[in-house]
């Protein structure tokens, strides 16, 4: 069964992600919204949730996200993104979230189907091994940051972990 609108797995996925970042991130403070009605600088002033940078760069975010999770903790404060389909996810789905992750850095950036994996980025991203693709901040000395892309599961609501792009990612934070 799968979801009539975007919107239909909002919910879902927000609990989904909320649970999976506490687990995680034990004593942070989480904000997991649905942000997809308005760009994310007009979201952030509208909700005062300007307490979650440590500068004015957020003024620029000029991006609608569907679902954005605002963390804060004694040590950072950061941001997650999921873009939402329910049809295959193809190459352009990937380069609109790409955008955004260039533009707002967040620490996770996932990109969920409840439909499937487009033919055309999966056989990119796993024969011709273009993991790159998904790569949005490269800081000095750590691993790049990539786009996780999985199906959603309806049922159990989580990710199937048996789809989870690039190869060898767990989908996990």
């Amino acid at each position: 069964m799968n979801y009539d609108s975007e919107l239909e797995m909002y919910p879902d996925i927000s609990r989904w992600l909320k649970s999976l970042l506490s687990s995680k991130l034990s004593n942070a403070l989480i904000e997991v919204r649905d942000t997809h009605n308005s760009p994310l600088s007009e979201y952030i002033t509208r909700n005062g949730l300007q307490e979650f940078f440590d500068n004015s760069l957020w003024q620029t975010y000029d991006i609608n996200v569907d679902i954005t999770a605002f963390i804060k903790t004694t040590r950072r404060k950061a941001l997650v993104f999921v873009e939402c389909k329910i049809v295959p996810i193809s190459l352009a789905h990937l380069s609109q979230l790409l955008g955004y992750s260039r533009i707002a850095l967040p620490i996770y950036s996932y990109l969920i189907s409840s439909a499937s994996i487009g033919n055309a980025l999966k056989t990119l991203i796993t024969r011709y091994d273009r993991t790159d693709v998904l790569e949005y901040y490269w800081a000095k000395g750590e691993q790049a940051r990539k786009i996780i892309i999985a199906e959603w599961d309806r049922k159990s609501k989580s990710i199937n972990l048996n789809t989870v792009l690039p190869p060898g990612s767990s989908g996990e934070v």
